[in-house]
């Protein structure tokens, strides 16, 4: 961890007078704030995600990606300055004064606001004179599977799935409320290499070559090292059919080797539409392999004119992002999936306006327990280069007397 780091402090420093002449631009931003009931008070709680990107244009060929991720907002606007009490007992697990105050620095730790420094890239293009494109990056860099370059690299309209993120799931994943399903299968984090080919214009074939920094610790959440990873990835854009297809592995010290793969499939043809993701994001040589390692999604579209209607099934995978799923019981989180049905007038991709109602169904298949359906009317509205999204939630089969069954949210995202 420390060779990353010092690697990426040269790089910065490295990057410092090429970047007096840099383009400042905001690459992604979004608000999304949920207000509802908690033990009987009603609450808002907002998450912010925020990425600032300093290129230094076609002569430099280098992007400094600064970052911030914050699950509660209101919490780290309350914990601006991180002033406690001093603890009076002595350290130990039955010492309940020391205890309390372990768990308030965490809190406070957790939700604080810092901007960081997110990713480091310098790429090369033309390469000796030929079609491809080399960089060097340490930090975040691409998302696999998630159909969301096609509109960045090909400059087509979204395919991407709407079921992601905080609108869909704001407690997060296994109790951790940075993570989220996002609509990809995997993402890229370390330090490496990427190579990617623009020979054919309607074929961009792309490799990974980097030591891995998204394994932790279970139990603590530290960074493990020895985790080196390869993937390779193709893009086909075509008029009515789109392909993202993706394969990779990760060699473990003194363990097997982590696999995964997967595909996203959209096709166009005018009226109806079809968008298919299937593949592993997670599977260890050796464990057992069955439907659960799965991550599965199919969406059709329809739409006439101006209305259109949309049909989701998700089949949740027990490892994402390289990390195992869990319920509140701290099990493994099995056979969930999620239905969403959705009906709307507008089409926020060509014009400003979209609004209607959908329905979520959440499930496990497995017993047919904790099940829940959420009814919502939405509007969203694009101007200014952002797109609005306001949604009121019902929980249909959920009425508790503190009036939990409801619950709205605001969304602001960047809407280019």
């Amino acid at each position: 961890m420390k060779k990353s780091f010092w690697m990426a402090l040269f790089a910065v420093c490295a990057l410092v007078p090429g970047l007096f002449g840099a383009e400042i631009t905001v690459s992604h931003l979004e608000l999304a704030s949920r207000g509802a009931m908690e033990d009987g008070d009603f609450g808002i709680r907002t998450s912010a995600e925020a990425g600032i990107s300093l290129q230094g244009g076609y002569k430099y060929g280098i992007v400094l990606g600064l970052g911030a991720e914050i699950p509660n907002l209101q919490k780290a606007l309350s914990y601006g300055r991180l002033e406690l009490p001093y603890a009076s007992g002595s350290p130990g697990p039955s010492t309940g004064e020391y205890d309390s105050l372990v768990d308030e620095v965490n809190e406070r730790f957790n939700n604080q606001a810092t901007l960081s420094v997110r990713s480091v890239a310098a790429t090369v293009r033309d390469l000796f004179g030929s079609p491809l494109e080399a960089s060097f990056f340490i930090g975040h860099y691409d998302s696999l599977g998630s159909g969301g370059d096609f509109q960045e690299l090909f400059g087509s309209l979204p395919v991407t799935t709407d079921l992601r993120g905080f609108l869909y799931y704001p407690e997060g994943l296994g109790g951790d409320p940075s993570l989220r399903f996002n609509g990809a299968f995997h993402s890229i984090l370390g330090t490496g290499l990427a190579l990617r080919a623009i020979f054919l214009e309607k074929l961009i074939p792309s490799l990974y070559i980097y030591h891995d920094v998204s394994f932790r610790n279970e139990t603590t959440g530290a960074y493990l090292p020895g985790h080196y990873s390869a993937d390779f990835r193709l893009l086909a854009n075509g008029a009515v059919a789109k392909f993202e297809f993706f394969t990779g592995t990760t060699y473990v010290n003194g363990d097997d080797p982590v696999i995964r793969g997967g595909i996203l499939a959209f096709f166009d043809a005018g009226p109806l539409a079809l968008l298919m993701q299937a593949g592993v994001p997670y599977w260890e040589v050796g464990d057992d392999f069955d439907i659960d390692n799965w991550y599965f999604l199919l969406e059709p579209r329809f739409r006439i004119r101006q209305i259109g209607s949309t049909l989701t099934f998700f089949y949740h995978p027990t490892y994402y992002m390289n990390r195992i799923i869990r319920d509140e019981n701290g099990d493994t989180e099995r056979g969930r999936a999620d239905i969403n049905f959705k009906i709307f007038y507008g089409d926020i991709n060509r014009s400003s306006f979209e609004g209607g109602i959908e329905a979520t169904l959440g499930l496990k298949l497995h017993n047919g327990e904790d099940m829940n359906l959420w009814l919502a009317p939405f509007v969203q509205v694009a101007g200014a280069g952002l797109l609005w999204n306001f949604k009121l939630r019902f929980n249909a089969l959920y009425f508790s007397e503190g009036g939990d069954f409801a619950e709205g949210f605001i969304g602001i995202r960047t809407a280019y």
